[in-house]
């Protein structure tokens, strides 16, 4: 075969993948790709040309490549198939600069699916494979291209030059979705479609509260009396249309004012914001603010009325003057903005997204089609007014002359209700997957329509729902206008799938390199369209980095909004994957390397800042430029910064002062530099060296599993500091008993974790006393000097206004909702911001996650707060109401982690009990409840029963860990606190498991659920004899609520576990029933199994606790004391739930939900 010299002219990506094919056979090529080096060409040795039609030859080019043989590559482009894209035949034209002649037609077998990526790529490498062959036969033969047959040219169809192909891959059969008459109806704004209704509908129904019937005449006069006030006073601010759109707030309950006043600020021009009246004070000041809103609408009850330009409408009266005046004042242009809806930032501030009227009036125009809307609908308004699904109720409803029904608080809140709501003929419905899981489906609800959204809906509701009605499951961010793809459920549907997008929109799912992925490949989900906003409102910095113009192949640009989801296109649509992010894990949780870097830079103490994670996942702080002249106190201070501002797994591990940071080319800070520099993780001064051959032998093995110099572990420092966590300690556990011959008792070792204790045990043979073990400054921190200066009981606060801590938490959002079920009238919850997540964000997504996103929010505020901070964190102004209003704190929150030592828990579940009792002997007295865990327990008597009494002196009679002294010691606390006149209530759970209407659980939080896992999947659990505990969460924290708002100093104490009868065989037969095979061993037998577990395994993160026993992991909970608990339940008017099958069976049908099982 001869070696060939070729020139390939052209820039297309097909004849970049011929170019790699063709190095490969070994010939000699020489690529031009601009027209201007076709001039400067000098390949005169060149035996063959091959070019893509991209670029176009000169009459002076074609003859300086003169007669040489050449390749045209075409793309000839047919009718559309049926799956969506054009048929395609591919062609080779052989001849010269004079003249062509066509050698190879071919024709490409259409793909199925309809993605453009799939066909450019099928195409491509048929061509390629075509034309290697040709080339091959010709290094063979000079004369075959002379020798090959003349084939017939296609007939009708169109030439293009190889580009094409990677136009054609940006296309989807799912995306061809125009409809010219929705977009001529977008050209309308929507102002001018929302007057011609008014007027063509006013004898019908528009609106229904409370059971009165509002006519959209009514509506029409009431909206022109309040646009009459709300002009005059734009009018005094000297407000006028050369300034722009203004943004008129509005907050007030649904009333026939608030529908109004949306018309009428739509009708002067203006810019609507929707306000939650539910919503912090502090989040409305923020957005009112950041949104340069120049009024607020209000009912005269809102707290800033008097702090912000404001107008009370809720006495104006009906204009009845000229019912047919028209609400518009001007015609706005179709891009004039109109609205305005606040969404969660990543800053941990809301930012507004900016809605044009073509935006609302095209989808409008698209969703009354949809969903047949007519002036014979009767449509529930369930959405509050700030969420974007309030566009999907009011709008295409008022456009529809339809009749807008709104349902009172109670029946929002009540399923019951809400269900008899529905079955009043109302035809058109859009409820949250949340709600829908917990409504009463034993009937039909009696809808036409159902729409939902905003999560991925129980698969049950769909089988029980998709043939009632015509379901549908949409998706899309505030920031494309609501919504863009929309999916009819079937019975059998995924609840994965997004559906397809709608009228004239696009769905675009690229790769990082903004290339479209082929069919079940992930990517990221980007919108075109109609529906894609303007923009981020007085913020053009993220709107630049979310709303962006792509440039498509051919030179076409698009705008398209950058959703951050992760999604693949399927045979029935999109599939939803994921979030993308700038997120790693670290101890299972989620760390935000940004967030560290802003906390840091927060104590002002150096110029410059970074934070990087290194493939350890060890997070280093590199500073530089102190603010002071002494650095090596900068650095200390620096530490304790971190230590007060963030959570234990968010802390560098190691803090390096540089003389200045090294930056990159584009300059910004060079992490991977950063990442290459020498680090200590430990100052040299407190390093202890061993002093054993145990010890050295020790401190050789966890250098190598901490993967750190043996330089920087002194053996006093906590293995968990180092950076240790659980699959480590099962890994230096399993080092142990290969180095040493035997294993160490582990919960000796956590009550302690350093190299020298480690070496104690090992030495002792595991027999070291525990009492060795207990941190001193527990026992000190246990016999507390405490004065406190009691309030009367007269000076009581209102019970029925509750504080809760960790309200975000498992329990705690549990807890929230017995406290609303038992009728409190207001509840704070006081939530730490983290994770690039605000307080409100933080709760609402603990909603989703435990299912509890249908309660009803009007009693309840969250405000971001840190209880390690002077008054909680909270501002002087909440600190100041709290006190003096409120009657009740439930302390539940904590830092629960069972592997970290007593010091480094004491800021997070010490320390705080001292701000809450001054909290609750402030200005008002308040009952202090808190949550305490079985694991605290310190008294007993000479029988060994656990007593029901306050913590005694001696340190909790189970494992001694970081966290269960912490309790202690808090309870230790409260009882002298006690003793002096503050009322406090202490409640001990036991095993918190699932809940029992939902089967909501957190099994991979739970370890003794990781070891269950583990072993089915070794197919062998091992056997007890004992009476399990079990504590459905609902339960417990309806008891909680319950005695919440009461106070008995003889019964203040409660043991919570579940004394009901379950043995831990009739526990893991559930598993069984829900499908897992397995066999029931002996512990020493099961044991001996553990050398299978690798990390596929659930135990391999917790095997340490399990190698050598149980270590009083699971404990009979038959000598636990319960008298006050049992009384507390009688009072109730209930009984300890019973561990039935049916119960067992609710939790695990939500293992195998989420495929834990």
């Amino acid at each position: 075969m001869k070696r060939l010299e070729i020139v390939l002219i052209g820039q297309s990506l097909a004849l970049n993948t011929l170019i790699a094919e063709l190095e490969e056979h070994g010939h000699q090529l020489h690529r031009l790709t601009d027209p201007r080096a076709l001039d400067l060409c000098l390949c005169t040795d060149a035996c063959m040309l091959i070019e893509d039609g991209s670029l176009t030859l000169t009459a002076q080019q074609e003859k300086a490549f003169g007669a040489r043989p050449r390749l045209g590559l075409r793309v000839g482009l047919g009718p559309v198939t049926d799956h969506g894209l054009p048929q395609l035949k591919l062609l080779c034209w052989f001849g010269t600069a004079s003249g062509q002649r066509l050698i190879s037609r071919q024709l490409l077998v259409a793909d199925t699916s309809g993605n453009g990526r799939v066909l450019r790529d099928s195409a491509i490498a048929t061509l390629v494979e075509t034309v290697a062959l040709h080339v091959s036969r010709l290094s063979r033969d000079a004369e075959y291209f002379l020798q090959a047959p003349t084939v017939e040219p296609p007939h009708a169809a169109q030439q293009k030059g190889l580009g094409i192909l990677e136009q054609l891959a940006f296309e989807h059969r799912f995306n061809r979705t125009v409809q010219p008459h929705l977009l001529a109806l977008a050209e309308i704004p929507m102002i001018v479609r929302l007057d011609q209704s008014l007027l063509r509908f006013a004898e019908r129904t528009a609106l229904n509260i409370g059971g009165k019937q509002i006519s959209y005449e009514a509506l029409h006069a009431h909206s022109l009396a309040i646009q009459k006030r709300l002009l005059s006073v734009l009018a005094e601010q000297g407000t006028g249309p050369d300034d722009g759109p203004p943004v008129i707030g509005i907050c007030m309950p649904k009333s026939v004012a608030l529908f109004a006043a949306i018309l009428a600020i739509l009708g002067c021009g203006a810019v609507y914001l929707p306000l939650d009246p539910s919503q912090p004070i502090q989040r409305q000041q923020y957005i009112l603010e950041n949104a340069g809103a120049v009024l607020l609408l209000h009912d005269g009850q809102h707290p800033l009325g008097e702090q912000w330009p404001g107008l009370d409408i809720s006495h104006v009266g009906a204009d009845e003057r000229d019912p047919m005046r028209s609400l518009m004042r001007q015609r706005p242009t179709r891009e004039a903005p109109c609205m305005t809806l606040y969404t969660s930032g990543t800053t941990g501030h809301p930012k507004g997204v900016l809605l044009s009227q073509r935006n609302l009036s095209h989808f409008t125009a698209w969703y009354a089609e949809q969903v047949s809307l007519s002036e014979h609908s009767r449509v529930l308004h369930f959405s509050t007014l700030s969420f974007d699904s309030s566009v999907i109720d009011i709008f295409p409803t008022l456009l529809s002359g339809a009749e807008l029904v709104v349902p009172s608080e109670e029946q929002r809140r009540d399923p019951v209700l809400l269900v008899e709501l529905l079955g009043q003929h109302i035809s058109h419905a859009f409820l949250p997957p949340a709600l829908l899981s917990i409504l009463p489906l034993e009937r039909p609800l009696g809808l036409d329509h159902l729409m939902t959204g905003g999560d991925v809906c129980e698969p049950y509701v769909i089988e029980r729902l998709a043939g009632q009605c015509r379901f549908y499951n949409l998706y899309g961010p505030t920031e494309a206008t609501v919504l863009v793809t929309c999916g009819m459920f079937h019975a059998d549907s995924s609840n994965r799938n997004l559906g397809l997008p709608i009228a004239n929109s696009q769905v675009l799912i690229l790769d990082e390199q903004f290339q479209p992925v082929p069919e079940q490949t992930p990517g990221e989900l980007y919108i075109a369209g109609p529906g894609v906003c303007l923009g981020y409102l007085n913020n053009p910095t993220q709107t630049a980095e979310r709303y962006l113009n792509l440039q498509l192949p051919g030179g076409r640009s698009l705008r398209v909004y950058r959703t951050g989801d992760i999604g693949k296109w399927t045979d029935s649509g999109i599939e939803i994957c994921g979030r993308r992010d700038n997120q790693v894990k670290i101890r299972g949780f989620r760390v935000e390397p940004e967030e560290i870097e802003h906390c840091l830079r927060g104590s002002q103490l150096y110029r410059q800042v970074a934070v990087v994670v290194d493939a350890q996942r060890r997070i280093m702080a590199f500073v530089a430029q102190p603010l002071q002249d002494q650095p090596s106190v900068a650095r200390q201070a620096l530490r304790a910064h971190a230590e007060r501002m963030l959570p234990d797994y968010m802390r560098p591990a190691t803090y390096t002062e540089l003389v200045s940071m090294p930056f990159a080319s584009n300059g910004k800070v060079d992490r991977k530099a950063l990442l290459e520099l020498p680090v200590s993780f430990l100052d040299v001064q407190l390093r202890r060296l061993p002093e054993t051959a145990v010890e050295q032998q020790l401190l050789t093995l966890w250098a190598e599993l901490l993967e750190m110099p043996s330089a920087d572990i002194s053996t006093e420092e906590s293995f968990f500091n180092l950076g240790g966590h659980s699959i480590l300690l099962s890994q230096m556990l399993l080092g142990i008993r290969e180095q040493f011959g035997r294993g160490i008792p582990i919960n000796r070792f956590i009550e302690a974790p350093t190299l020298r204790t480690l070496a104690a045990l090992i030495d002792n043979d595991g027999a070291q006393s525990s009492a060795c073990t207990v941190s001193a400054q527990a026992l000190l921190d246990a016999n507390p000097q405490l004065d406190m200066a009691v309030l009367p009981i007269n000076q009581l606060g209102d019970v029925h206004k509750v504080v809760v801590t960790g309200a975000n938490g498992f329990l705690g959002v549990h807890i929230v909702q017995a406290l609303l079920d038992w009728g409190a009238s207001e509840i704070v919850c006081l939530v730490r911001e983290g994770g690039g997540q605000s307080a409100q964000a933080r709760f609402a997504q603990s909603l989703r996650e435990n299912r509890l996103e249908h309660l009803d929010l009007s009693r309840v505020t969250v405000y971001p707060a840190d209880i390690t901070q002077p008054q909680l964190g909270l501002s002087a102004e909440v600190y100041e109401y709290i006190d003096r209003e409120f009657g009740v704190l439930v302390h539940n929150a904590a830092n629960v982690n069972h592997v970290q030592d007593y010091e480094t828990l004491i800021k997070d579940n010490v320390e705080p009990i001292f701000e809450c009792l001054r909290l609750c002997e402030g200005r008002s007295k308040k009952i202090f409840n808190f949550v305490s865990t079985l694991s605290a327990c310190s008294t007993i008597d000479a029988a060994g029963n656990v007593l029901e009494q306050p913590a005694a002196a001696s340190p909790p009679i189970y494992i001694k860990n970081g966290y269960n002294l912490s309790k202690w010691v808090a309870e230790r606390i409260l009882q002298r606190a006690s003793d002096q006149g503050v009322w406090v209530n202490i409640y001990r759970p036991g095993n918190i498991a699932f809940n029992s209407v939902t089967g909501v659980c957190q099994p991979h939080k739970n370890r003794l659920m990781l070891m269950l896992k583990g072993s089915m999947q070794l197919g062998q659990v091992p056997e007890f004899a004992m009476n399990f505990d079990l504590m459905p969460v609902d339960f417990l924290a309806r008891f909680i609520g319950f005695h919440a708002s009461r106070y008995q100093a003889s019964h203040a104490v409660f043991n919570l576990h579940n004394p009901e009868l379950l043995s831990w065989t009739d526990y893991v037969a559930a598993f069984r029933e829900a499908g897992r095979e397995f066999e029931m061993v002996s512990t020493a037998h099961w044991q001996k199994q553990l050398s299978r577990v690798d990390n596929q395994n659930a135990l391999f993160g917790v095997l340490g606790f399990y190698l050598d026993g149980f270590e009083e992991d699971i404990g009979d909970i038959s000598m636990i004391q319960h008298d006050n608990a049992r009384a507390g339940v009688r009072r109730m008017g209930e009984c300890y739930p019973l561990k039935t099958e049916a119960l067992l069976h609710k939790g695990c049908e939500y293992l195998k939900e989420i495929d834990f099982i």
